[in-house]
């Protein structure tokens, strides 16, 4: 029988390796950054919290969390050494972003955004970084505006009924406008005109006939298209404006028969002139149109000829370069982002933390071209960069940091240009892209295969020397396969 003393002793062991095998259960688990199920929509000018979770919950003593838009910097919020970073904040969140603290060490990193704006809106990435460990997240923001109360115009008469116009200001996105009666039946507009402005806000101004006889009290509402809510007016016309509706329209029918006399007179002075002149202006078109589309032409010649590469080459990608959420098929032809962390050594070759692969042959010299077929995930870019361009800590994809590039970036597809991206709105976004290499004219260019166009070419650069090698990066979930 054990004694007092072993009993105490066993039970002291026995508690101290629950201890230790659960301080090792918790360091071998996966980390993980997770945001919200879906988008967050906020009303413009309220505060929003983007919600952002961690696990498993640790110390926050070194951790690093950085809230991002397109790119690391400049950012939208940043928090390390347990103190938030302002070095490098966007302009238009500098005073107006919050990391809330108080579920730091629950595993929550919460961003908090003051007096939200239309330009807000978008995708944010949550990306968390502790020690070796780091994992991100995307969080989409939804910014909504409500309008002023519509107000409804008598505008003219129109046959034997009055026309009458409801307008409203200051809606974001595109509202609805619908005209009810009494009864709350709908009644459809002759005519409806939307218009934005440089802030983004939407103005509408729906028209509807109101005939004589019908009744006279009328509904104008303005509903928005992401929420119930809505501005609505109502009305009433006396049967007064109708009466006087005839006598109106007569005096106006007398204006406009003096009017038309008025310029079948100017018509028939200025006839022979014009007939003359317009003579004229249509040889000078027909001379102007002849130019345009011969230096259209030129153009186009000059594109083939530095953008359309002599040389088909076979892309193979690097194993040894492929950041470790990467997966490449067995004949290194294709790559998927599974976001599941292989062991693999992180050697200075290897990307990390963005996931991007190179492919294994260089260039410094000639003309080439290859084709990259893309199946969209969570956003792809696909291009070519100089071999010694950066692979640890944060880059920038742009051409001072040897990264000349084109895909479906932030839910635009753009070129990654410097200093602001140029996005492409009038090209839709292509399956299978072609990418075009001059190296001695130093002429980047890229075409859609889909539809036989050209996409973008980068401004002459300048690889001095060093070896340019195929390059991608893929987005969540995002598959690309290299032709041929």
């Amino acid at each position: 029988m054990l004694s007092g003393s072993h009993l105490r002793c066993s039970l002291l062991a026995f508690i101290i390796y629950g201890l230790v095998f659960q301080v090792r259960e918790l360091q071998s688990a996966p980390f993980n950054v997770m945001g919200p199920p879906g988008p967050i929509t906020v009303a413009m000018g309220e505060d929003v919290v983007l919600p952002c979770h961690f696990s498993p919950e640790q110390s926050t003593q070194d951790m690093e969390v950085i809230w991002f838009r397109e790119q690391f910097s400049p950012f939208v919020h940043r928090y390390k050494g347990g103190q938030d970073q302002y070095g490098d904040q966007m302009l238009q969140y500098q005073g107006r972003t919050k990391l809330l603290k108080d579920g730091l060490d629950k595993g929550t990193v919460d961003l908090k955004i003051f007096h939200v704006q239309l330009s807000d809106r978008g995708n944010y990435t949550c990306f968390v970084h502790r020690d070796s460990d780091y994992d991100e997240a995307v969080v989409e923001l939804k910014v909504t505006a409500s309008g002023s109360i519509p107000l409804i115009v008598l505008e003219r008469y129109q046959g034997r009924g009055i026309q009458v116009a409801c307008r409203s200001a200051g809606w974001y996105p595109q509202p609805q406008v619908l005209w009810h009666d009494p009864r709350g039946h709908h009644l459809p507009s002759i005519s409806e005109h939307i218009t934005q402005d440089n802030s983004g806000l939407f103005a509408v101004e729906s028209s509807i006939i109101l005939p004589r006889g019908a009744n006279q009290q009328l509904s104008c509402s303005v509903r928005h298209a992401l929420s119930s809510q809505e501005q609505g007016s109502a009305f009433y016309i006396s049967d007064a404006f109708f009466q006087n509706a005839h006598p109106w329209m007569t005096a106006l029918g007398i204006v406009l028969v003096a009017v038309v006399a008025l310029l079948i007179i100017a018509v028939y002075l200025f006839k022979i002139k014009g007939k003359h002149e317009k003579k004229i202006a249509m040889q000078e078109a027909a001379l102007r149109h002849c130019d345009a589309e011969i230096e259209k032409q030129a153009e186009e010649l000059a594109w083939r000829r530095y953008a359309v590469p002599i040389e088909e080459v076979n892309v193979v990608l690097d194993p040894d370069t492929a950041h470790c959420d990467l997966v490449l098929s067995d004949d290194c032809k294709s790559v998927k982002r599974e976001d599941t962390r292989q062991d693999i050594p992180d050697i200075p070759e290897r990307f990390n933390p963005w996931r991007c692969v190179l492919g294994r042959e260089g260039f410094n010299s000639g003309r080439y071209y290859w084709e990259v077929e893309a199946v969209d995930g969570g956003g792809w870019t696909v291009g070519v960069c100089r071999e010694d361009v950066k692979r640890k800590g944060e880059i920038e994809f742009k051409p001072e940091e040897g990264i000349w590039a084109v895909g479906q970036w932030a839910g635009h597809f753009q070129a990654l240009t410097s200093p602001n991206r140029t996005l492409l709105p009038k090209i839709q976004t292509p399956k299978r892209i072609r990418v075009s290499l001059d190296y001695e004219e130093g002429r980047v260019a890229f075409f859609s295969v889909d539809k036989e166009i050209p996409i973008f070419m980068f401004p002459l650069a300048s690889f001095e020397g060093i070896r340019v090698h195929p390059w991608v990066w893929l987005g969540p979930g995002t598959w690309l396969k290299m032709w041929p």
